[in-house]
């Protein structure tokens, strides 16, 4: 049963829906001056904060009071507001949870520390670390947390999943690692990060909610809200599908419904919300099964249809892929939703040859190099640039030319791999000083990574790592072919990509023209 309660707090009519359970839970959100976590005399209670059961949403009083109707067992959580946070423990993990315990009497209390934060703001998005072995998350620690640590430039940064490869007991030490980034960090679970020995899909979570908490929450940030979402379905053994409970859907609804329509919306969940050959474009997807059960994605649309600022973000592939929806998706907003499929921090499941200091390539079988995003929010502006983790931020093409060619010859092809490209963006190449011609947008595999991940198979012994994994299309490929009238000698190629904001990013490859001319 579902029931309407009107909070005292809002003062702007809004409705906070509240699931009727058999036993209510109560507590105190209130200012930690002193960041103690105790509720010292003198420190007052905030109102309108929201906290949840990850169903029911309620809105403290004007004392900072709140109750729920909540089980025994069940995560109770802060929805962070603007300006204020939690506390973070030694590896920056937000405090903003409590379990309540069976036949618990205490009130749940949730301290907050005041912070002004601005409307302008970057924060980092990882996904899939996915370390299998201690060896793993050391490659992580001196690949992308090395040249992070410490930073000054982020707000927080969010885990999109797969946090470790099947070994919980990688919690822990990812977690020290992570910690060195100095920035509060929230994470998402994913199917690698699932309790594979339990008969429901609840339980599967339990061993990463022990470490983290809550596997669907919200906080807002600026004026963003961010909605972690839990979209891995067990379905028993390692099987699983992208999808939501019907309790997730309510409690998104719950919190829609005490947020103001005109505050951008940020959805992240590992698995991503288009399925292969279902939804527009192209995948390899013999099958033609739903990685992302339709009907739920359809429910997500009619939640947020109707706010002007959405911006989804996902992991899980392995690949850089964005993706815009519109009315032949089901999609009936103004404007074309954007999800953002990430890139993975693994790679390539932290495969490959070693490069010069001994860790594996890692390149992404879409010819992505393994690395992380960097949300950027202008007020109500969302947008996300990629960096490559062992790379300058100016590395965002993979240029694939042949080294030697005849002269005079005709119809041979070069390749540009614009990492965080998509049909938006418009890509040119040129010979020399001649004029920029576009470049055609092509489905294929990137020539570089196959030539690659083929070289594998010609070694005389194998890796002493792992193999990089199979060639998938890359969905932000580029290609033009060499004009038949070059002269013998050196030849330059130039790529620029121009995003959709103007930012211009270039690459260039020298190649040799050999013989006559005639």
């Amino acid at each position: 049963m579902v029931s309407l309660r009107l909070s005292a707090a809002l003062g702007l009519g809004l409705l906070a829906v509240v699931k009727a359970a058999a036993a209510p839970v109560s507590g105190t959100v209130f200012e930690d001056r002193n960041a103690n976590g105790l509720h010292d005399v003198g420190e007052l209670g905030l109102a309108g904060v929201a906290v949840s059961d990850g169903t029911a949403v309620a809105l403290s009083d004007a004392a900072g009071h709140y109750q729920l109707a909540a089980a025994d067992g069940a995560m109770i959580f802060v929805i962070k507001p603007r300006d204020w946070h939690p506390a973070v423990n030694l590896q920056q993990l937000p405090q903003f949870y409590r379990r309540r315990e069976p036949a618990a009497a205490a009130a749940v209390d949730f301290p907050l520390i005041a912070g002004a934060e601005p409307d302008r703001f970057r924060a980092l998005i990882f996904t899939d670390p996915q370390p299998a072995s201690g060896k793993e998350v050391g490659y992580l620690e001196r690949t992308l947390v090395g040249r992070l640590a410490g930073t000054k430039d982020y707000a927080f940064g969010v885990t999109l999943g797969d946090v470790v490869y099947d070994r919980h007991d990688l919690f822990a030490p990812l977690n020290a690692v992570m910690g060195r980034i100095g920035v509060p960090w929230y994470n998402l679970n994913g199917n690698h990060d699932l309790d594979l020995d339990t008969p429901d899909d609840r339980g599967a979570s339990a061993s990463f909610e022990a470490v983290y908490g809550p596997s669907t929450y919200a906080f807002h940030y600026g004026r963003v809200l961010f909605v972690a979402l839990n979209d891995v379905r067990f379905m028993g053994g390692p099987r699983y599908v992208g999808g939501l409970r019907a309790d997730q859907l309510t409690f998104l609804e719950n919190l829609l419904r005490v947020t103001p329509r005109d505050e951008p919306v940020v959805l992240m969940m590992h698995i991503p919300w288009f399925t292969p050959s279902v939804s527009s474009g192209f995948y390899p997807n013999p099958s033609n099964a739903e990685t992302f059960r339709l009907a739920d994605r359809a429910r997500l649309f009619a939640l947020l249809q109707n706010r002007p600022h959405n911006f989804w973000l996902s992991g899980h592939t392995h690949y850089q892929r964005h993706v815009f929806y519109g009315t032949a998706d089901g999609w009936k907003g103004a404007s074309p939703l954007h999800e953002y499929n990430v890139a993975a921090a693994c790679g390539g499941f932290w495969g490959g040859p070693p490069d010069a200091s001994g860790i594996p390539v890692a390149t992404m079988w879409d010819g992505t190099p393994h690395g992380y995003a960097v949300l950027i929010v202008e007020g109500d502006k969302i947008s996300a640039d990629y960096r490559a983790a062992r790379e300058p931020a100016s590395h965002q093409i993979g240029l694939h030319a042949p080294e030697a060619v005849k002269a005079r010859l005709g119809y041979v092809s070069y390749f540009a791999n614009v990492f965080n490209g998509h049909d938006s963006w418009k890509v040119e190449s040129r010979l020399d000083s001649r004029t920029f011609n576009a470049m055609k947008h092509v489905l294929e595999w990137d020539p570089s990574y196959a030539q690659r991940y083929l070289a594998q198979d010609a070694a005389t012994a194998p890796l002493t790592e792992k193999r990089l994994p199979d060639p998938t299309v890359c969905y932000h490929l580029w290609r033009a072919y060499l004009p038949a009238d070059l002269s013998a000698g050196e030849h330059t190629i130039e790529v620029r990509a121009t995003d959709t904001e103007g930012g211009v990013f270039t690459a260039t490859q020298t190649i040799k023209v050999v013989g006559p001319e005639h």
